[in-house]
Formats: C-alpha cells, sequence, structure tokens
C-alpha cells in the first residue's frame, strides 16, 4: 500500500509582513485556508494560513534559494481577502502600496502579478523541482509492509 502524505497546515511561520517583503522579485503563495472574522487580539480579521515563499532577490531567484515559510498567517485585509478564491492553489504575486484615497489614511498593501516571464518560469522550475525531491523522498522511504 502507497503512502499518501499529506502536511497539515499549521502556523508554525508567525505573520507575514508585507514591509519586510516589498522589494522581493517573486513571492509565491501556496494557500491552505481561509478563515472569515477570524478572532485575534486585535478583533476579527479575515485571515490566510499560507506556505510562503519569498525569492528577495534576482540571486536568490536564479540560485533557486527562496526564504521559506511553512504555515504564515496573512492578516491584511486586502491581502487576505486577494486569496480567499486559491485555497488549495498557488500563485506568483509581488507586493506594492497603493496610496490612501483619504488624506491621513495608511496606504494599502495590494499583491500584483508577477509579469516577468522569466522570473515566473524561474519560480514554477523551483516549485517543479521541489515537488520531485519530495516525491522522490517518499519513493525512497522503507516499505514496512
Amino acid at each position: 500500500m502507497a503512502l499518501n502524505l499529506i502536511d497539515i497546515p499549521v502556523q508554525g511561520g508567525g505573520w507575514f509582513k508585507p514591509k519586510d517583503n516589498l522589494n522581493a522579485v517573486a513571492i509565491l503563495i501556496e494557500v491552505h485556508s481561509f478563515d472569515r472574522q477570524r478572532p485575534t487580539p486585535n478583533g476579527p480579521k479575515d485571515s490566510i494560513l499560507a506556505d510562503v515563499t519569498v525569492f528577495q532577490d534576482a540571486a536568490s531567484l536564479a540560485a533557486g534559494t527562496p526564504q521559506v515559510t511553512k504555515g504564515q498567517r496573512i492578516e491584511q485585509t486586502i491581502l487576505a481577502r486577494d486569496l480567499e478564491t486559491i485555497v488549495g492553489g498557488a500563485t506568483i504575486v509581488t507586493l506594492d502600496q497603493v496610496p490612501p484615497k483619504k488624506p491621513g489614511a495608511h496606504p494599502a498593501w495590494v499583491w500584483r502579478p508577477l509579469n516577468d516571464a522569466d522570473a515566473r518560469t524561474k519560480v514554477i522550475a523551483y516549485a517543479n523541482d521541489r515537488e520531485a525531491k519530495a516525491e522522490a523522498a517518499v519513493a525512497d522511504a522503507p516499505d514496512f509492509d
């Protein structure tokens, strides 16, 4: 009997901080769950639980050495709601800020699709290679039957 390993998404990766990833060349987000109005100490918030892979610069993208955080919470309202429809899927994006519409308000964080075809191809190649290595590791695991 083959083993069907499935990771249980847990929040072990803390919270996503957009300002730390503003200049990233590519961000791969694998969305596990969406919770509408999840209770928090700061009041209820829409929340995403995702694995976030950040390529901070062109060198990390070329080398395939991103910063990977499994089980990270994304609770910025617009960012979380934009990811609601892709639970169980993934997307490749960058971050941007939109100026506020009202004076004195804070700029809003928004996802932008990754338009650089070469960078997109490299992120997809990284993800495919990662999956192939995981499948190979499972195939090499001992069979106790």
